[in-house]
């Protein structure tokens, strides 16, 4: 009789468990992170009596949670993309809403237009003043433009420190729920403590958010958790925080970094994932770029701007000068160099210029010149300077192997930009020579318009006097005789001209500077023409493609990164419906598994009050 009251003791004991654990799933069903339990149970081993072995009931051996790693780690792994696919989306469509809002091609459209009302009237102070004006705002749209990318490179520093913030506070809490659950497994007796299993799932959940990252299960309960390529952010109940720490080559730009024992090792290049991923790849991918191609186009324009002006003459009779400032290459030396080097853009070879930054490192024997866009490397043999990609790197202080240096040529240039010239009256229209016949000729010869190949030549501007002679021409009377072919360049000292005819022994024709032509726009017609001429990207594009070209090149990578975002959030959707179904709680499946137990614990109920009735039943017949 006792073993039937055990038999039905037990039955009661381990149904209870089991009505309450589906109690606990119902509660928690809209719990984030809650894996659905159940209890496992069990027949308790027999007991050998006359004729055989007699079973003694049953137990709730354990409660378990319905979890399956690889599901976890698929669901992990894909909300780690999704949300490095999410943020880099964001980010780039800010960069490409700044771009294609329409703000600069206007100006740079209206810059040329009040060029060609100059040309149309070349005296005019009032057409030189709309001009320096429309001058005036596009360089401040270069600027405004550039001040907007900058404030996108602070935010996005404090997007990497706010990140680093969560991550070490979520690894702190992992670090207490291992000790926790090690604790309770102890206390257990090796029983997992799912709860708190949940809720550190939970938490490695949300740093596979911001990083991507791996786990390793300990025997004592306790996981070890790696981001990126290994680095260990959680040792059973120690973490390895994070730092954020300005890039030793930039410190302007923010990295992830770990310090251990005073060393410091970045580490953003091994975060591929995440939102944290997001943030770095965009910064890498689309705003290091637009800054760079922004400063590309800045400093391409003025370069070729100026050289046009400065071979044109002002209205006070003067040459031109720079009509832009621009601005200079920033190099940043690495910790402990010996020697220095200094970078200038090279005006000669401006279409040349890139949108990516440079490493320059010193072997002992050799530079190694890295173009960190594309990983292109060139050698730099001998002691320079060395022209390259647009720039002009002149080594000083002799380095020592192992230097290194951070090239950002055009990166910054835009905020040194600005028109250089105030005076309406010194904006170069004007030929600064003019060329002239003279009237005792008695030829048909006719002669060009001066040609200027070499403003710096000192003689430019000196008159000069081409006389024809028996044999030819010569220059200013001097020796030798040229001999005179009809349309033929005629060099002089930094100008062409061509004669065209038969001039006769005796014509001559002049050369010389063209003070007071106020009327003259042959300068300012060539300043026009710089509107389409391809001077920029290796000479396959004029300014508006240039900048076309960043504006169309983010776009593509925003439209990328948005069909991305889609796609990954299907991904991610699609594992976490796999391992609901698998670990979620079905609410039916549960109401179903409710009213079985329920039903079982009244059967239970009922043998133990057929058990207490046939004992009293026989302890009264003893009686009797």
């Amino acid at each position: 009789m006792p073993d039937f009251l055990n038999i039905g003791v037990s039955a009661l004991l381990a149904t209870q468990r089991a009505i309450s654990t589906v109690g606990h799933n119902i509660a928690n069903v809209n719990t984030d992170g809650y894996t659905r339990q159940r209890v496992q149970i069990s027949q308790l081993p027999p007991q050998f009596v006359s004729g055989g072995f007699q079973g003694k009931g049953v137990s709730a051996s354990a409660i378990t949670r319905s979890a399956d790693d690889f599901l976890t780690n698929q669901v992990r792994l894909a909300t780690s993309n999704e949300a490095k696919a999410s943020t880099y989306y964001d980010l780039a469509n800010q960069v490409d809403q700044l771009l294609g809002n329409g703000s600069f091609s206007p100006a740079l459209q209206k810059f040329f237009t009040t060029l060609s009302d100059v040309n149309n009237d070349p005296s005019s102070a009032a057409t030189r003043q709309v001009f320096l004006s429309t001058a005036q705002d596009l360089v401040a749209r270069f600027k405004d433009t550039d001040n907007q990318l900058q404030l996108m490179a602070q935010n996005v520093n404090q997007k990497i420190s706010g990140s680093i913030d969560q991550i070490n506070g979520l690894t702190d809490s992992i670090a207490r729920m291992n000790r926790d659950i090690v604790i309770a497994m102890g206390l257990g007796q090796g029983s997992e403590p799912n709860d708190l299993m949940d809720q550190r799932d939970s938490l490695i959940k949300q740093i596979s958010a911001m990083v991507n990252v791996s786990t390793l299960q300990q025997e004592d309960g306790a996981v070890n958790v790696f981001m990126g390529n290994g680095q260990i952010l959680v040792n059973g109940g120690i973490t390895q925080p994070l730092s954020a720490v300005p890039n030793p080559l930039d410190g302007a730009r923010t990295e992830v970094a770990t310090v251990v024992g005073g060393v410091t090792t970045v580490l953003s290049n091994t975060i591929s994932t995440g939102s944290l991923g997001g943030v770095l790849t965009f910064r890498d991918q689309v705003l290091d770029v637009a800054r760079n191609a922004l400063g590309r186009l800045s400093a391409g324009m003025a370069f070729t701007f100026n050289a046009q002006h400065q071979e044109g003459m002002d209205l006070n009779g003067a040459l031109g000068g720079a009509f832009f400032t621009v601005g200079a290459p920033q190099v940043n030396s690495g910790t402990g160099n010996t020697g220095t080097v200094t970078v200038a853009l090279d005006q000669a070879n401006s279409p040349n210029l890139t949108t990516s930054d440079y490493l320059l490192r010193y072997t002992g024997a050799n530079f190694v010149l890295t173009r960190i866009a594309d990983g292109n490397q060139q050698t730099l043999a001998g002691a320079g300077p060395f022209n390259v990609d647009g720039m002009t790197i002149t080594v000083g202080v002799a380095p020592a192997a192992g230097d290194v240096y951070r090239i950002e040529p055009t990166k910054y240039v835009v905020g040194q930009m600005n028109t250089a010239i105030t005076d309406t009256a010194k904006i170069a229209i004007a030929s600064p020579l003019k060329s002239a016949y003279a009237s005792t000729n008695i030829g048909n010869g006719t002669i060009s318009a001066p040609t200027v190949t070499d403003i710096t030549n000192p003689n430019v501007l000196t008159p000069a006097t081409i006389s024809f002679v028996a044999g030819g021409y010569r220059i200013n009377g001097a020796a030798p005789t040229i001999a005179y072919t009809s349309g033929a360049d005629i060099v002089g000292p930094g100008w062409t001209v061509k004669v065209f005819g038969v001039p006769q022994l005796g014509d001559s024709f002049t050369v010389g500077s063209n003070a007071g032509g106020k009327g003259d726009n042959a300068n300012g017609l060539l300043l026009a023409g710089l509107q389409n001429a391809k001077l920029l990207v290796g000479g396959t594009a004029t300014y508006q493609n240039t900048f076309n070209l960043t504006v169309g090149g983010t776009a593509t990578l925003t439209q990328q990164a948005k069909t991305n975002q889609a796609a990954l959030k299907t991904l991610r959707e699609n594992a976490e419906s796999l391992r609901d179904a698998q670990a979620g709680v079905n609410l039916d499946e549960e109401a179903a598994d409710l009213l079985k137990f329920q039903q079982a614990y009244e059967a239970a109920a009922h043998m133990i009050t057929a058990a207490s009735t046939t004992f009293d039943a026989l302890m009264a017949a003893l009686r009797g």
